[in-house]
């Protein structure tokens, strides 16, 4: 008898955390046919999509609205193939506007739910109030998350974070810098525009403004431009050059290589500032959009009790890494910010000590079992 599963991711880091899932289940059950709606990371990992994510991500409700008909109907098709295929076990990654509406569903329908990476499970505060009825299993990998979901009577679980595991490079430093032409002696600075392609087009004409600045004060300093795997390496590189005439290699390989051998980083917030800190990369943290984002910004910010945006800051509760938001994210501010990175002073190892204690917040040196393990038996269960 045929045995399936479905996993289902709608960003890129979900993407990335849903590829490791199925190697670790396509190795323990041989037979096994993985589903999914994801991109190109899940595809390699010989996932058959009924969905591709790619081009899902956003922030906000302006940007959301503008991808919403693609969701909707990728949300329908998910539906059906759920009532049809009828997998042994679903497996909705992050993404709760899609992910907990279909976890519901797919409940409804008497089908096994294990939700991994539940969405907001960094947030301190009440979460995922759906989700015990919703799934018969809950893997997050923050201890404050689990305690959380137990207490409203979820069968959830505390594990490790896959990036304690995955982010790692591939290359030394040596090798790393021959291949973008850069050279190892000097200082290298990781730029990351983000991965949606609001946040490229926002973020990569300010990097390159930064850069001009940092350039005519220090120009021995190398900038390295990362461009997510699913955009247009040219794109990018267009609107680098609209803004700046310095040359810089765009890196379009694992971003990990990038962030191991740079010697600090400016990153727009997201999952890619949790990796540079579990990298050891000392980062300005940064998040701007068009005028209407920043309007909407403006309106939601105080409703929405933000302290703090980036990973590394909302895991330890306080500001260990800068935030630069909006109108605030200027050439002039972020220079200013930088320098001080570069060189072995104060700032830089409150960061890198800092580091370490997210690493013991995100399940390192603890007893704990890999995500893949608990899904492992929950299908073996199943099977």
């Amino acid at each position: 008898m045929s045995r399936s599963v479905l996993i289902v991711a709608g960003e890129a880091s979900g993407d990335l955390y849903g590829a490791d899932l199925a190697h670790a289940l396509h190795a323990r059950f041989r037979e096994l046919t993985i589903y999914g709606i994801g991109s190109t990371r899940m595809r390699a990992a010989h996932v058959q999509l009924i969905a591709d994510s790619r081009a899902w991500g956003a922030i906000g409700i302006v940007e959301s609205l503008k991808v919403a008909p693609r969701v909707y109907l990728a949300f329908l098709r998910a539906k059906r193939f759920l009532r049809h295929a009828r997998p042994d076990l679903v497996v909705p990654i992050d993404f709760g506007a899609f992910n907990v509406p279909l976890s519901c569903w797919a409940r409804q329908l008497g089908l096994t739910v294990a939700y991994y990476m539940p969405p907001g499970s960094w947030r301190r505060e009440a979460q995922g109030r759906d989700l015990p009825r919703c799934t018969n299993l809950v893997l997050t990998p923050f201890a404050w998350s689990a305690e959380h979901l137990r207490a409203i009577g979820a069968n959830a679980h505390w594990v490790p974070h896959p990036l304690l595991r995955l982010a790692r490079p591939t290359q030394t430093k040596e090798a790393f810098c021959e291949r973008l032409g850069l050279d190892p002696y000097r200082p290298i600075v990781a730029l990351l525009p983000g991965s949606r392609h609001h946040e490229v087009k926002a973020l990569t004409p300010l990097y390159a403004r930064v850069a001009e600045s940092v350039h005519a004060l220090l120009p021995e300093v190398q900038f390295v431009l990362s461009v997510a795997p699913h955009l247009d390496p040219d794109w990018v590189h267009r609107l680098w050059l609209e803004h700046s005439r310095q040359w810089v290699p765009t890196e379009t390989r694992s971003v990990w290589d990038l962030l191991a051998h740079a010697d600090a980083g400016i990153i727009c917030s997201g999952t890619a500032t949790l990796e540079a800190a579990l990298l050891n990369t000392p980062m300005l943290i940064v998040y701007r959009g068009s005028w209407l984002m920043n309007l909407e910004y403006r309106l939601r910010r105080k409703r929405l009790n933000l302290s703090w945006i980036g990973l590394p800051n909302l895991i330890l509760q306080r500001a260990v890494c800068p935030e630069f938001i909006q109108e605030d994210a200027t050439p002039h501010q972020l220079r200013q910010a930088l320098i001080p990175l570069l060189r072995d002073s104060e700032v830089r190892g409150a960061q890198l000590h800092a580091f370490r204690e997210i690493r013991h917040a995100l399940g390192e040196g603890q007893n704990l079992r890999e995500a893949y393990e608990w899904i492992a038996d929950l299908l073996t269960e199943a099977l």
